[in-house]
């Protein structure tokens, strides 16, 4: 079976806001004109982020299947016509064009930088992915420099292979090597983009890889909320 990755997408409130005020019929046009690649925010190196022409045809190839009257109304508002999750995968994808990179990775890495950063078992999917744990997270995540994470990670990750009775001599196992820098890697980039996330332009996005749309997100700004409930204030 293949892996599963986490997503933590940061997103740009102005921008998300922006795009979904616009009605649809004229949102569709100019990004199928590359008219809005200026607006987007611009990249994090470190993070990954789909090209323009792959974002924008990934959201204009949802647009083209939805059987929606779109009017002057607005994006956001012409939804209300569709079922919630073929609704919130529109805002999913819109969200890819107003982000500036989003960190990704295997659920289980995840569960054991998150171990590692509140201090406590994550214990199962449903617990990764809920709101108190990104919130608890974006707390934590002042008490180290990325740095000190990233070694508390590694020396986490050697300590579960001791106690597995694995091996941590390279000799044996040349993996140990690329994979402690793996994980010291990512750890890092991790908590850089929570540190990132506070910054009040910003949003943080949570959502697991092949599942429904309405579930990406916490608190506010969920997806399915928004839905419903309409974008938060600012």
């Amino acid at each position: 079976m293949a892996s599963v990755d986490l997503v933590a997408r940061l997103v740009d409130v102005a921008v998300f806001r922006g795009l979904c005020s616009v009605p649809g019929h004229q949102l569709a046009a100019a990004i199928s004109k590359a008219e809005f690649r200026d607006r987007r925010p611009d990249e994090i190196p470190s993070l990954e982020r789909e090209f323009d022409i792959d974002a924008e045809a990934e959201f204009l190839d949802w647009y083209d299947a939805q059987p929606v009257d779109w009017s002057d109304a607005g994006f956001l508002a012409d939804l209300s016509q569709l079922n919630q999750e073929d609704a919130a995968d529109g805002l999913r994808l819109l969200s890819e064009l107003a982000s500036p990179g989003s960190f990704r990775c295997w659920e289980g890495r995840a569960m054991l930088y998150l171990d590692v950063l509140l201090s406590r078992t994550i214990a199962d999917v449903g617990d990764l992915y809920s709101d108190s744990t990104w919130i608890d997270a974006m707390e934590s995540v002042s008490k180290s420099t990325p740095s000190e994470y990233a070694d508390s990670v590694v020396i986490s990750w050697m300590s579960q292979r001791e106690d597995m009775g694995e091996t941590l001599d390279s000799k044996q196992d040349p993996r140990i090597l690329p994979t402690m820098e793996s994980h010291q890697t990512t750890a890092d980039i991790l908590h850089r983009t929570l540190q990132t996330a506070q910054l009040p332009e910003l949003f943080l996005m949570v959502g697991r890889d092949w599942t429904e749309a309405t579930s990406w997100g916490q608190g506010k700004w969920n997806l399915g909320q928004i839905l419903v409930n309409g974008l938060p204030e600012a």
